[in-house]
């Protein structure tokens, strides 16, 4: 964790020193990336990897769906289908914050097989909110920061992401 905290450090005094001419968030803009996630809850944690694709509708606010997959992990393993709307709050040209809120599906696959026991499969509705961070390093490329807090029944949990974004 410290590692990682390090480097995102790293990047972010990368990205206020540059000087690029990255442009503000506008109607029909659209970017695809790739996250890193943790994902924690009461007493569970583990690793996930997202793909998103991101289109701007109206200057400044985006929808964001994303699919993220988490590896398996004491016999758990679980996805997340995810739409999110965020407002962008644009600081200079290349770094933004944003409020975000969404909806999407939680599947949660138990395999006890292992143990004698049958699997489980459990697929439920979510809803999340939270915030993020962009930092556009060129007018194409850029990474995030992100946290979000994911309201499934029974299983609520706190999600933590890194990753590149591409704007096309």
């Amino acid at each position: 964790m410290k590692r990682l905290l390090t480097i995102v450090s790293v990047a972010f005094i990368a990205a206020l020193c540059c000087n690029t001419s990255a442009k503000a968030q506008e109607r029909g803009e659209m970017g695809a990336g790739m996250n890193f996630v943790l994902a924690t809850g009461e007493d569970y944690t583990n690793y996930g990897l997202s793909a998103k694709y991101q289109w701007t509708f109206i200057d400044k606010m985006r929808v964001e769906p994303s699919f993220t997959y988490f590896f398996k992990k004491d016999n758990i393993s679980s996805w997340d289908l995810t739409a999110n709307i965020q407002y962008l709050f644009n600081f200079g040209p290349m770094m933004s914050i944003y409020p975000l809120a969404g909806f999407g599906m939680t599947g949660i696959n138990r395999d006890y097989a292992p143990l004698g026991l049958d699997k489980e499969n459990d697929t439920k509705f979510a809803f999340n909110f939270g915030a993020g961070m962009e930092f556009m390093f060129s007018p194409r490329m850029g990474m995030n920061l992100e946290y979000k807090y994911r309201i499934v029944d029974s299983w609520n949990r706190s999600h933590f992401s890194f990753g590149v974004i591409y704007k096309f």
